[in-house]
């Protein structure tokens, strides 16, 4: 995950009272993605889960999420894994979870999870919880203020706009925008549920082609083109826009009326770890309030928790995130559907 963040450099929080002598396990090993990611996480974040449990927080970095989870995926064959706690995006999750991966957690120990916003602890058939949210970011409609300084208030915009033959847009079928134009012109995602719905969606992606420039995986290539003019307007992270635009650059990210599109990581616990008491307390520690506003102000990802619940100002909400209801990516359709949906997207894409 490739995201250009700003650090604010503080203490984490104060009046924390150590409780080293805990019964728990002395040290837990975390994963997260890395670079400046993993080092404000292990940096800012843990001291403090330490400083209050005495438990050490080993931080590692991990790569990808899927050749992270076949990593976990090979350990669990010999019945071991390489962390206690990963740090997992939507679609990855709902792959874990489709094979046994992930241990079951005590909702009860982990009581701060009630301060999230519905929809963030994910429970299985048998009603036990296997993962809790740990933050957000968002794909937003992202324009070059000097090709137009309106605002696009609705994601229909990008049809029906002339964007000069130069858009940027994400060239995975799961980077929302399938969904982006089943909420906009379908009325909703039970579009998305048979193959023929998803082909009519992708018929509608196809509508854009005159108007794209590249059809990206690269985000940095993106990022400097949409801010140098080379492209007028595409998806893009609301983070990295809103960091951009303060740098003096001509750029905006919007909140389309239908929503952004969601992005959602989780905190799961393999199901070989031996340490899921510990990991329990970790994730009742990140579910603060206190700790999900820090999250937002130091590495520019949107809480889990339920704005209310913090102290973050307008301003700084604004910066990571939106009250407008999310456009939510529909993984379970695009695992269940996969080299399918992914080889008719790409013939799209190529025809």
């Amino acid at each position: 995950m490739t995201r250009r963040l700003q650090i604010l450099k503080s203490v984490v929080l104060a009046g924390i009272v150590s409780t080293a002598g805990t019964a728990w396990a002395e040290e837990i090993t975390v994963s997260s993605w890395g670079g400046f990611f993993e080092e404000t996480l292990k940096e800012v974040i843990y001291p403090g889960f330490t400083a209050e449990t005495g438990i050490e927080v080993r931080s590692i970095a991990q790569p990808v999420d899927e050749a992270w989870i076949t990593q976990i995926i090979n350990a669990a064959r010999a019945n071991t894994t390489p962390a206690d706690l990963v740090l997992m995006s939507t679609a990855a999750l709902a792959r874990g979870q489709s094979i046994g991966l992930w241990a079951t957690l005590d909702g009860e120990a982990m009581p701060n999870t009630s301060n999230l916003k519905d929809g963030f602890i994910k429970s299985g058939d048998d009603g036990g919880v296997y993962a809790v949210g740990a933050m957000n970011w968002y794909t937003t409609f992202v324009t070059n203020t000097d090709f137009t300084s309106d605002a696009p208030e609705s994601w229909a915009e990008l049809w029906e706009n002339d964007w000069d033959g130069k858009l940027g847009i994400i060239s995975l079928p799961n980077s929302g925008l399938l969904e982006a134009a089943a909420v906009t012109f379908f009325g909703g995602y039970e579009i998305m549920e048979t193959r023929e719905g998803l082909e009519t969606l992708i018929a509608k992606v196809a509508e854009l082609k005159p108007e794209i420039r590249l059809w990206y995986r690269d985000e940095g290539q993106f990022q400097q083109g949409i801010e140098t003019g080379e492209f007028s307007a595409g998806l893009y992270y609301h983070d990295v826009t809103t960091f951009s635009s303060y740098d003096g650059n001509p750029v905006l990210s919007t909140f389309p009326k239908e929503g952004g599109i969601l992005g959602e990581a989780y905190w799961v616990v393999p199901r070989d770890s031996d340490k899921t008491e510990s990991a329990e307390l970790f994730i009742n520690y990140m579910s603060r309030p206190e700790i999900q506003a820090e999250l937002s102000r130091t590495l520019g990802v949107a809480p889990v928790a339920r704005r209310d619940t913090m102290d973050l100002t307008d301003e700084e909400f604004a910066g990571v995130g939106s009250e407008i209801e999310p456009i939510r990516i529909q993984f379970e359709i695009h695992l269940r559907e996969g080299d399918w949906l992914s080889d008719k997207y790409l013939e799209m894409i190529t025809d």
